[in-house]
């Protein structure tokens, strides 16, 4: 990969929009468009992005158990205000029921694909 392509793609994962990209990286957005047309830029951008999603989870992932547990002692602290202790019990309630329906629907899509490999 280019030098110019490394900073195109460094500046398109730190940046909100491709005109911001172009100018933090020095280049035209027409330059940058044409990049995103290349085959194996976009192969790229999109594989460093999604390892940035991934690094980005699993950093969050990392924090759960923490923030799980800091909720569970608001909502049980007889010392808090009733109103931030029900308000703690019910972003527990929340985020559990989300949870519990994207873990349902993993392992529904993972059966699925299981199936479908037999099938094929």
């Amino acid at each position: 990969m280019k030098r110019n392509q490394e900073k195109a793609i460094i500046a398109l994962l730190t940046s909100n929009t491709q005109a911001d990209a172009a100018k933090k990286c020095g280049l035209s957005e027409r330059t940058l468009r044409l990049y995103l047309d290349d085959p194996e830029f976009f192969t790229e951008y999109q594989r460093r992005r999604q390892q940035m999603v991934t690094d980005a989870t699993k950093k969050l992932q990392g924090y759960m158990q923490s923030a799980v547990e800091t909720l569970f002692e608001i909502k049980n602290d007889p010392e808090t205000p009733p109103a931030v202790r029900a308000s703690a019990a019910r972003a527990l309630l929340e985020y559990g029921l989300k949870y519990t329906d994207a873990a349902d629907l993993a392992e529904r899509i993972e059966a699925l694909e299981r199936q479908s490999e037999v099938d094929q």
